[in-house]
Parts: C-alpha cells; structure tokens; sequence
C-alpha cells in the first residue's frame, strides 16, 4: 500500500507522448515555491493499493504504444515511498510500460538504484549550485543531490536536467553559467528544461494553514529567454516538453 495525492491520465509535458502521471506523497524537502505542498504530509489521503494503481495505468495502455508514452512518477518525491515505488515500476515494466521519474535527486543510492536502473527516462532538478542558497530555500544542501546526478549520469539513462527558474533565487548569471559547468563537466544529458516558477499553488498553503515564509515573481518572457541563451551559449541543449 502507498500514498498517491493525485493521478493525471492524458499528461502531455511529463515526458514523450501519452502519459499517466502519478503523484506520490512525501518528500525530505521543503522547496519554498513549492506548488503541491499537499505532498508533505499523508492527512486525508487514503492509502491505495498497487493492483489498484495498475487498473488506473492499465486503463491507458493501448495510448501509451501508439504515442510512445507511459507512465510517469512525480510527487512530492517518488523516490520517498521506496517500496511502493519499486513495486509500481516492476509491474509496469512486466507489462512493457515505458516510466520516467520526476525527482529532486534527494535520495539514498543504495536503497534506489535498482528502481533507477528500471526506468526509461529520469527528469532531476538542479535547483541552485550553492549549497547554503540550496539549503536556505530547500532546506537541505546539494551535495547529495549533485552526487547522485553524476550516477544517474554514469548510468547511461542521460536525464533531463529541470532547473525551476525563480526570479531573485537562481536566475542570476553566475548561478546559470555555474550549472550549465557542472553539467558539462560532469554529465552526459538529454538536455535543460527551463520551469518558470508560477503562483498557481499558492492557495494550497491558505488552504492547508501553511505560511508562506518567501514572496516570489513570475520571471518575465524575457529573463526566460535570456536564461535559455546563456545554457544554449555553453553548448547544451534546451528541452521543452
């Protein structure tokens, strides 16, 4: 049994063609933009059951084959629930389900690298390359996180790299010219997909009694683009899904 916030049939932006992306609940950060807070916790959410999950999944299968889709997991961090997780990949897997896994890269490699080594397709994120600014805004430091994209790496899945673009955060062109290094230096990539950062989920926090501790900005069309230059600048390819 596990805990799943949401589940979104017919998604087009999680990764190639037709798409169910589930929502794990859970996460060991606490991303000041967050826009699912409801993921941090397991309040009012009933615990569903694999077989159950896969009839969702199952649902769709004949979608999947003909557009080069599958199933994608998201969170919250998917990588949370380890044994739900895992046990949801080896029943797709059994049934010849393409997956991906969006995920902060906040994780123990020896309890997930098996579920890694499973998928098709890994989006992570590089949220700031500072490890203090990481932290202020996130609450934990990069250092796992940056480890554990180098192994993803050197595993040959070449992730899609997500950097989440907050004005007055990250946006700035040493934070940019740093992880587009990084990733140069270090990996072997899909690609960067640039997220603007959004108010969308700010109700969520009203909702759920939550304060927001941070105020932030929709990045303009222009610093957006700007952003994507200075990656494309370095010779790295920019991804839009």
């Amino acid at each position: 049994m596990g805990y799943v916030f949401q589940t979104q049939r017919w998604s087009l932006h999680d990764g190639d063609g037709i798409r169910t992306t589930i929502f794990l609940n859970g996460c060991p950060l606490r991303c000041s933009w967050c826009h699912n807070p409801e993921s941090w916790t397991n309040n009012s959410i009933q615990p569903i059951s694999v077989e159950d999950l896969m009839k969702t999944i199952k649902r769709d299968a004949v979608f999947y084959r003909a557009s080069g889709g599958g199933v994608t997991f998201s969170g919250g961090e998917p990588t949370y629930q380890t044994e739900f997780l895992r046990e949801l990949v080896k029943n797709c897997m059994l049934l010849g389900i393409d997956t991906a896994i969006e995920t902060s890269g906040y994780f123990s490699w020896d309890k997930t690298k098996d579920i890694l080594e499973a998928l098709d397709f890994v989006f992570v994120d590089i949220k700031h390359m500072d490890s203090q600014v990481h932290k202020k805004y996130t609450g934990v430091d990069n250092k796992l996180i940056l480890e554990n994209i180098i192994k993803i790496s050197n595993m040959g899945k070449k992730p899609v790299i997500r950097i989440p673009l907050i004005p007055d955060v990250n946006d700035n062109d040493e934070n940019i010219n740093q992880t587009s290094e990084f990733i140069l230096k270090n990996l072997e990539v899909r690609g960067v997909e640039v997220l603007p950062y959004h108010d969308y989920g700010l109700y969520k926090y009203k909702d759920l009694g939550l304060d927001s501790k941070y105020e932030f900005i929709t990045p303009t069309k222009e610093k957006i683009e700007k952003v994507k230059s200075r990656i494309k600048k370095h010779g790295i390819n920019i991804i839009n899904y």
